[in-house]
């Protein structure tokens, strides 16, 4: 009675379209007056506080900070033009450019919203001005975009990390060679569709002058992960304390070496990290009571069991792990999705024989697959405005995009020491 009055008033919240945290909220309250907890009201209270008093999340307003003052200060646009010196020879090269802006600037945004926004913005006008389709366009960046839930400063690991007690620090690094990875099967299946539609590239590369003085402009953008990363692997600083470097760095480069970044662009800077701060750690506080009330009806344990009772092979059971993120992650955000579903499917992917970090970067790469799949991507959308496209024009170009996604999660499943050795080799 208690888990059916639970899922069924979240359930029917989620589908008249009542924002995800608040489905949380209520659905707990109203499981402790109809159900058979016997706790009083105050009890709901004690675990919403609970839930949203974590150091580690600390991480999470000040790193969206840092991409905000970045993205302010002039970054995307010198990122740009070293990748377009970079790829812009090859056919159908702006699409390649565009993968490779988004894997760099994801990896100082941490935020995948943030990162199509911001390389939208100036990738999709640049394609169709150069003669490729702006549904194309649209549809590249708004694949590409996921590479901001894959690197040195991801909200989504960290939110994992939390979520599972697996070191912060070591998931950041092992997600190094996957995006990687990621981004080169994203330009692979950018240049077979280049190839099959006789898109353009460009034939009039810039003089070695030129080069050398957009890849010096934008050395001080490229550092921001490595001092990240940098200063975690060293033992200098943890995670949290790293996103406080992030920020300082990105005030001093902005307003001291780019020279772009206005003060008075400070407050609006800090206001949008904050408001996002604000939608995650609602989500996390209101999901903690919601996740404890699961757990003491025995849900994560139960669906551990019938998996387990089904008496497949480890590769089997992966499978279906991952069809249900993925089929879960065509309906609700990263973060909800994953603050519901990590507690019952990490430990049945451990089990299976995935690793730790393994785990939580396949978990992300599932997850994140619905940011650019209909009707809820969250991706789609941002790019849909910034072309002035509708969704389904851009969907029919997304098409490689999932197959190459699904390419990207096999591989990882596959091959763990992608995910692996570098925290290994550090330590970590």
């Amino acid at each position: 009675m208690t888990v059916l009055v639970l899922i069924l008033s979240f359930s029917i919240l989620l589908l008249i379209g009542v924002p995800i945290a608040w489905c949380m909220g209520v659905a707990s309250l109203l499981t402790i007056y109809v159900g058979h907890l016997g706790l009083p009201p105050a009890w709901f209270a004690q675990q919403t506080v609970r839930g949203a008093d974590a150091i580690t999340l600390a991480a999470i307003p000040l790193f969206l900070f840092a991409g905000e003052l970045m993205n302010r200060g002039g970054l995307t646009a010198r990122i740009m033009k070293v990748a377009e010196h970079i790829f812009g020879r090859i056919t159908g090269g702006l699409g390649l450019v565009n993968v490779a802006t988004a894997l760099v600037y994801g990896g100082i945004s941490g935020s995948a919203t943030a990162d199509t926004g911001a390389v939208g913005s100036i990738m999709i006008p640049a394609m169709a001005q150069r003669g490729y389709p702006k549904a194309f366009a649209a549809a590249v960046t708004a694949a590409s975009g996921t590479l901001g839930i894959i690197g040195p400063q991801s909200v989504i690991l960290i939110l994992y990390g939390v979520l599972t007690n697996t070191s912060i620090g070591g998931l950041l690094v092992a997600a190094l060679v996957p995006g990687a990875f990621i981004a080169a099967v994203f330009m692979i299946a950018s240049y077979v569709v280049a190839k099959r539609h006789h898109f353009p590239r460009n034939e009039h590369p810039a003089p070695w002058r030129e080069i050398r003085r957009d890849i010096v402009g934008a050395l001080p953008a490229l550092l921001m992960p490595a001092l990240v990363l940098g200063s975690i692997i060293g033992g200098i600083a943890t995670a949290t304390e790293a996103s406080a470097l992030a920020v300082v760095y990105a005030f001093a480069v902005g307003i001291f070496v780019y020279r772009e970044l206005p003060l008075r662009s400070l407050y609006k800077a800090a206001a949008s990290a904050v408001a996002t701060t604000g939608v995650i750690m609602m989500i996390m506080a209101l999901a903690t009571p919601f996740g404890w009330i699961l757990t003491v009806e025995q849900v994560p344990a139960n669906a551990a069991a019938w998996i387990t009772g089904l008496h497949t092979t480890p590769i089997v059971t992966i499978i279906l792990v991952l069809v249900l993120l993925k089929v879960v992650g065509f309906w609700l955000d990263l973060g909800p999705a994953l603050i519901i579903l990590a507690p019952i499917l990490v430990p049945i992917a451990l089990a299976a024989g995935l690793e730790p970090y393994q785990t939580g970067v396949v978990f992300t790469m599932t997850l994140g697959i619905g940011l650019f799949t209909p009707p809820i991507g969250t991706n789609i959308f941002v790019v849909c405005n910034v072309a002035k496209l509708d969704m389904w024009s851009v969907s029919r170009w997304l098409v490689p995009y999932w197959i190459a996604s699904v390419v990207c999660v096999a591989g990882l499943v596959a091959f763990p020491s992608l995910t692996e050795w570098l925290p290994k080799m550090f330590g970590l």
